[in-house]
């Protein structure tokens, strides 16, 4: 991971680019090297933060981390995406038993840790619940929201946000050496979603699985994480915003199927409809073709079977001959020796 140091001045740098400064104002105000900025230009190019556009151009794109454009407050019905529900496992490579770290003692000697019945130590951050384990690993449940009109952009600022809690918690307890992050449960909800709405109006529940018999997407109020936003829910950022994508399509047709994407499917049956009488044409050949094939495969089956028959008459005969020829020798030799 990004040392602490090298963290904040990227987000720095990024800050001063959301005040319109220069590349090189920010040199200058960070005392950076050329080479050093362009490091962080690149990082926060790929990370999604801004796009370059030519030598002197930067702009600041909506799925930045700190963009507004990404909140932990419902605001806006366009920022109608809500990434929820996050719990992450975190690994310490170095580190065997997290339990025995000084520090981590120390606090829970001032009663700032609560032991668990496990074995594993607990704390409260930031509004995310926090486990120490004793095999090297953090297990960290996130209790926050996020709303942004793209759910990958929710997921984007979570995993930013357990980013720097992480780092922060490495200093407080002495953790040392590289870390990982996994995630092993995320949701993201449609709220102010109509269809979602109607249903539980109706005191009716919608889960949709895969073929693995596990629930992707789901129309639940009944679960622990729902905060009675009447949500149209998922486990993937992706499918919420193609959901979102599809609700959106059929509430501009009043729900009728003349959609975009039915329009589209109509022209191309139709662009089809040309290449049909091609493709019979072509179909009618390739029977025949085939019917060909077969008659000559049966053919040569004829014609093997023949050449097998003859094979094994011309070897009979030749038994016979070598037969008859054995027992003239036999007879010649007896008259020879009585003469």
């Amino acid at each position: 991971m990004t040392p602490l140091k090298k963290r904040c001045e990227h987000d720095e740098v990024f800050k001063l680019l959301k005040d319109g400064l220069t590349k090189a104002q920010i040199r200058k105000r960070l005392n950076l090297k050329p080479s050093a900025l362009a490091n962080h230009l690149r990082r926060l190019e790929t990370s999604g933060y801004i796009k370059r556009r030519g030598k002197f151009v930067i702009e600041i794109l909506p799925s930045s981390h700190l963009h507004p454009k990404v909140t932990k407050n419902k605001v806006h019905k366009k920022l109608n995406k809500r990434g929820h529900a996050f719990n992450f496992k975190v690994y310490f490579p170095k580190e065997k038993n997290l339990l025995e770290k000084k520090k981590v003692k120390r606090e829970f000697e001032l009663g700032n840790l609560q032991e668990l019945s496990f074995g594993s130590l607990k704390l409260i951050k930031d509004k995310c619940t926090i486990w120490i384990n004793k095999n090297g690993t953090l297990t960290i449940y996130s209790n926050n929201s996020y709303y942004s009109d793209n759910a990958l952009h929710s997921k984007f600022s979570q995993l930013r946000d357990i980013d720097n809690l992480i780092v922060d918690l490495k200093e407080r307890f002495g953790f040392s050496g590289v870390y990982g992050i996994e995630v092993f449960r995320e949701h993201y909800g449609l709220i102010f979603n109509k269809f979602a709405k109607w249903l539980l109006n109706k005191g009716r529940k919608l889960n949709v699985k895969n073929k693995g018999n596990k629930t992707i997407l789901w129309v639940d109020a009944s679960r622990k994480d729902d905060q009675g936003l009447k949500e149209f829910e998922g486990d993937d950022p992706l499918k919420i915003n193609s959901a979102d994508d599809f609700f959106n399509s059929k509430d501009k047709t009043g729900w009728k199927d003349e959609t975009p994407q039915v329009e589209d499917n109509k022209k191309e049956i139709v662009n089809l409809k040309g290449i049909f009488p091609a493709m019979e044409e072509y179909n009618k050949n390739l029977k025949l073709h085939v019917a060909v094939q077969e008659s000559n495969l049966k053919l040569n089956k004829e014609q093997l079977k023949t050449q097998k028959q003859t094979q094994q008459s011309n070897l009979k005969l030749n038994k016979e001959q070598l037969k008859t020829q054995k027992q003239t020798q036999q007879l010649l030799k007896k008259l020879n020796d009585r003469l």
